[in-house]
């Protein structure tokens, strides 16, 4: 069960990271349209919460190899998705960035997440 869930994450990874790239303005405006109103941010952690809590409660593991990454992301989503659904105005912060940063910004993480998972798939087909 943990293969699998190692290969969706990378899966999941490669895909949202190629369309942050691809997408980067669409990305832009609906994170500032996420932001307008906390009824959406609240609606979108519901969506992605148990997404979290399959990879805290399946794959939980605190090993000293790659797969730890697994847990780690599925850690932060969680983490993430509490956060907006118990103080939805913790993110506030990113209605002060321009435009231009936040775009950026999308664009660096469209990077990170296309190698990291890139890299993630390749090892769990590898292993």
């Amino acid at each position: 069960m943990t293969i699998i869930i190692e290969r969706i994450i990378a899966s999941f990874l490669i895909i949202t990271g190629l369309s942050y790239l691809l997408q980067s303005f669409v990305w832009k405006d609906l994170i500032k349209e996420l932001l307008t109103k906390q009824t959406w941010l609240i609606f979108w952690s519901l969506l992605f919460l148990p997404w979290g809590l399959i990879v805290v409660f399946v794959h939980n593991l605190w090993v000293a190899n790659w797969t730890v990454m697994i847990t780690i992301l599925g850690w932060l989503i969680t983490i993430k998705c509490v956060l907006y659904l118990l103080v939805p105005g913790w993110a506030n912060f990113v209605k002060n960035w321009s435009d231009e940063f936040l775009h950026r910004y999308i664009q660096i993480a469209g990077v990170i997440e296309t190698i990291l998972g890139g890299g993630l798939l390749f090892l769990s087909l590898a292993g």
